[in-house]
């Protein structure tokens, strides 16, 4: 007598599930270290900027940018990358956290960041602050516009001066009141150091 067994229809090998799930891992893998890899130089003076930056880790190699710090001190290109997304009510920002690595003595750096109104109302932001975590020194902080209408950006810099007596580990958080209401953290290390 014939045995007579049902089959399933199902071939071996992995299941589609499996490889949706590899497929979206590498995804997120990718968009990962693009996020943190992402180069430019220095934002737009016209409020446009970027929120990625420079990936210069030989301090030697720091091009001045022909500006001046409010120190009198030349300005050069910010080290270091960018990584991390803040979001607080409907403002976001790409690049919220500055690693800037080791740090030059007696130049000035402007670590800074695009604050962007992905909601649909009129955005209120305060007047950022520093606190000093570490280190010593904060700088000013310059914001672009305190008004941001739906999908428009503005640039928030954080001008940095260290001499010596003032070398060493620094960790800085930016906080930028939110309609009066919310505050969006930043942040921003570096060793100052020649």
């Amino acid at each position: 007598m014939a045995s007579t067994r049902k089959r399933s229809g199902r071939r071996g090998g992995p299941s589609s599930l499996t490889v949706i799930g590899v497929v979206a891992a590498v995804v997120v893998f990718v968009g990962g270290v693009t996020g943190i890899l992402v180069t430019s130089s220095r934002p737009s003076t016209t409020g446009g900027g970027g929120s990625s930056v420079a990936l210069s880790t030989d301090t030697s190699a720091l091009q001045p940018t022909g500006e001046v710090s409010s120190m009198g001190l030349p300005v050069v290109e910010t080290p270091g990358f960018t990584s991390g997304v803040a979001h607080v009510g409907p403002i976001t920002v790409q690049g919220a956290n500055w690693a800037m690595g080791r740090v030059p003595l007696n130049v000035a750096v402007r670590p800074f960041w695009t604050l962007t109104n992905t909601g649909n109302t009129k955005v209120t932001l305060g007047k950022p602050q520093a606190q000093v975590r570490e280190g010593c020194c904060a700088g000013p902080l310059v914001l672009g516009t305190h008004k941001l209408a739906p999908g428009q950006s503005t640039v928030l810099t954080f001008e940095l001066a260290m001499h010596e007596g003032m070398d060493g580990w620094h960790d800085m958080g930016v906080y930028v009141p939110i309609d009066g209401t919310q505050w969006l953290e930043l942040n921003v290390t570096g060793d100052f150091r020649n």
